[in-house]
């Protein structure tokens, strides 16, 4: 599980980084992870064996369909969650650290019964 959760947060900073640039690279992830840069070499391979991306020799990060659509879920999970807690009043860091933890373990079927709720409420909450 610990290995998936690690996965998930490799792609969503992949596409997070893809949001603001064209060309992502394992530099890009770096900065935006945080951390070493052989732990990023390290995690692009395992992806790249997983299916999730490709890397070659331009050095250049892209998604295949299925790591797209992982990356696209649980920043949709990351963002909604961040702002259903700053609404109940969890400060934004903390909010931003719960919310990385939440959205690796909620099934995708309570996810959306949650969101289909705030939904409804979106106006009044002003999210």
């Amino acid at each position: 599980m610990h290995s998936l959760f690690l996965e998930e947060n490799y792609l969503e900073a992949i596409y997070i980084v893809s949001l603001r640039k064209k060309d992502v690279r394992n530099v890009d992830i770096t900065k935006e992870m945080k951390i070493a840069k052989s732990s990023v070499a390290a995690a692009i391979q395992r992806l790249v064996e997983r299916g999730y991306i490709t890397y070659e020799e331009d050095k250049i990060v892209r998604f295949t369909q299925s790591g797209l659509k992982i990356a696209k879920k649980i920043y949709r999970k990351h963002v909604f969650l961040v702002k259903i807690l700053k609404h109940i009043g969890v400060d934004e860091e903390t909010a931003e650290k719960e919310a990385c933890k939440i959205e690796h373990i909620i099934s995708d079927d309570s996810f959306e019964k949650i969101n289909n709720y705030f939904k409804k409420e979106i106006n009044k909450l002003n999210l």
